[in-house]
C-alpha cells in the first residue's frame, strides 16, 4: 500500500507523555495507519491512505491545548513556549506564596504540638493535623502535588473520578505503612530509622526531581524535558492501554514510602514510639498520625482530580509555582541532614566574628559544659567554641522545642536525639578534629548556621 506523509507542526508539548498522548488520539482518524511525534523538533509524521484535512487532525485532539499547522506553515505559528502561559500571571502566583509563607512564619499562626510522654491518640491526630499543612507539606504534599500534575499531564482524557483513584491509592498506603511500621518500631527499636545523611540524600535528589518537574509544567525551561530518560514508546503505549485497570501497586508503595521521608514531626514521632517500646501503642500512634494528615493530602488530590479548563491551567501553574519553592526548600534541609551547612560555608569568611560572639565554655571536672535552650524553631545560643579531645557535656532544654525542633541532629557525629519535653536532654562527644560540627533539626529548618567550632588543644 503506498501511503502519503504529511508532517505537522505541533506547539505547546512539554514532556514525554504528550508524544504518547498525540499519538494515541491521531491514530483513531481513519486511513491514518502510523504517525510519529518527536518532542525535540515538534514535528509529526503521518502515514495515511487518503488526504486528511488540517481540520479534521485538529479535531481529533481538540480536548487538549496545542497548537497545530503544516510543516511547510510552521513560521506562521506564534513559536513562545510559554504560548499558553502568562508570565505576569506566574511571577504573581510566586508573589503570593512566598507572601503567605512569611506571614505565616512573622504571626506564627500555625501552632507548635510538643511531643510527650503522655499524649491522648486524639492530641496525635491534631499533631498531624497541623504537621500537613507544615513540615510534612515540604516533602509528603510537594511529592504528591508532582504525582498529581504528573497524573494530569499523561491521562488528560481520563474523568475526575479516574484521576482521583490514584491519591486514594496513595493515602490508603501511607496509612497502612505508618500503622504497620509504626508498630515495628515500637517493638524492634530504631531497626527502621534510616541514618540522618541517608535521608539527606534522599531529599537532595527528592529536591532535584521536583525543581526540574515545577520548571517543566511552568514551561520555563521546556529542554528541561530533554533531561530524563523516557521508557520506550511501546511500552508507555501499552501503559495507556491498560490504564482503565488503574494498577493501585504504584500510587500505594509511593504512599507507603512517605514513611521514610524526614518530616519533623513524623521523625520526632518515631523516637517517641521507640522509647514506648510496645507494638500496640507505636501502631496506634503513627495511625492517629497519618489520619491526621489525610485532610490536606486528600484535599490536593481532589482540587488537582476536578479542576477543569482555565481552573486546571492556573492550578498547574500554582502548582509548578510551589513545587519549585518546595523543592528549593528542601535542597537546603537536604544539605542540612548530610552535613553541609550553607550557612556556615556562607560564613566561613566571618569564621573570626562567629568564634568572638560564641557562647563561652564552662570546664567542670575535665568536661567542656555546653548549655542551649529551644524555643520554638531556635536555638538560643546557636554557635560555641570548643576544644578539640576535650569530653563535651551538652545540656539541651527542649522543654519549648516545637516541631521539627523536638528532634536535633549532628549529621557529623551520627547523633539523632528526641528532645525530652519536660527535662533537660544530655548529650556527650569528644570532638576529634578542628573545624565546624553543624546541627539542626530533623528538617534543617532551626536557627541558621547553628554549629559548633572547634579548635585546638592549646
Amino acid at each position: 500500500m503506498n501511503l502519503k506523509k504529511i508532517q505537522l507542526k505541533i506547539q505547546g508539548m512539554h514532556c514525554k507523555s504528550c508524544e504518547i498522548l498525540i499519538e494515541r488520539k491521531l491514530r483513531k482518524i481513519e486511513g491514518l495507519h502510523k504517525v510519529n511525534v518527536h518532542l525535540a523538533s515538534g514535528k509529526a509524521d503521518l502515514y495515511c491512505s487518503r488526504d486528511l484535512s488540517l481540520e479534521e487532525i485538529k479535531e481529533a485532539i481538540s480536548d487538549v491545548q496545542y497548537k497545530i499547522s503544516f510543516w511547510e506553515d510552521k513560521n506562521q505559528v506564534d513559536h513562545a513556549e510559554n504560548a499558553n502561559g502568562d508570565f505576569f500571571q506566574i511571577s504573581t502566583i510566586f508573589f503570593i506564596i512566598l507572601l503567605a509563607y512569611f506571614l505565616l512564619k512573622k504571626f506564627d499562626l500555625l501552632p507548635n504540638f510538643a511531643i510527650s510522654d503522655n499524649m491522648s491518640y486524639g492530641f496525635i491526630f491534631m499533631i498531624g493535623l497541623v504537621a500537613a499543612v507544615s513540615s510534612c507539606l515540604a516533602v509528603t504534599g510537594g511529592l504528591l502535588l508532582s504525582l498529581a500534575a504528573k497524573y494530569n499531564e499523561k491521562f488528560p482524557h481520563l474523568s475526575g473520578v479516574k484521576k482521583f483513584k490514584p491519591h486514594i491509592y496513595f493515602n490508603i498506603g501511607r496509612i497502612v505503612s505508618y500503622t504497620l511500621l509504626g508498630g515495628l518500631i515500637g517493638k524492634l527499636g530504631s531497626l527502621f530509622i534510616i541514618s540522618p545523611r541517608i535521608n539527606g540524600i534522599l531529599v537532595i535528589m527528592i529536591s532535584f526531581v521536583m525543581i526540574s518537574m515545577g520548571f517543566r509544567l511552568l514551561k520555563l525551561f521546556p529542554s528541561l524535558s530533554l533531561f530524563h530518560i523516557p521508557m520506550p514508546k511501546f511500552l508507555a503505549h501499552k501503559i495507556h492501554d491498560s490504564v482503565d485497570s488503574e494498577s493501585k501497586a504504584a500510587p500505594f508503595m509511593l504512599g507507603a514510602g512517605t514513611f521514610f521521608l524526614p518530616c519533623g514531626f513524623t521523625q520526632a514521632l518515631q523516637l517517641y514510639v521507640i522509647s514506648q517500646g510496645d507494638f500496640k501503642i507505636g501502631a496506634l500512634t503513627m495511625f492517629f498520625f497519618s489520619l491526621g494528615t489525610l485532610p490536606s493530602l486528600v484535599g490536593l488530590g481532589a482540587v488537582s482530580s476536578f479542576a477543569k479548563g482555565e481552573m486546571q491551567k492556573v492550578f498547574l501553574k500554582f502548582v509548578g509555582a510551589l513545587v519549585i519553592l518546595l523543592g528549593i526548600f528542601n535542597l537546603n534541609s537536604g544539605l542540612n541532614l548530610t552535613g553541609i551547612s550553607l550557612a556556615s560555608i556562607l560564613q566561613n569568611t566571618k569564621n573570626t566574628e562567629i568564634i568572638t560572639k560564641a557562647e563561652p565554655i564552662e570546664i567542670v571536672n575535665g568536661k567542656q559544659i555546653v548549655k542551649m535552650k529551644v524555643r520554638g524553631l531556635n536555638y538560643s545560643p546557636s554557635n560555641f567554641t570548643i576544644t578539640k579531645d576535650v569530653p563535651v557535656e551538652w545540656q539541651i532544654d527542649g522543654r519549648e522545642a516545637g516541631g521539627c525542633a523536638q528532634v536535633l541532629i549532628v549529621p557529623t557525629l551520627g547523633i539523632t536525639e528526641y528532645l525530652s519535653s519536660d527535662s533537660i536532654t544530655t548529650i556527650t562527644f569528644t570532638p576529634k578534629k578542628i573545624g565546624t560540627i553543624p546541627f539542626s533539626c530533623s528538617m534543617g529548618m532551626t536557627t541558621s548556621g547553628a554549629a559548633f567550632e572547634v579548635v585546638d588543644n592549646i
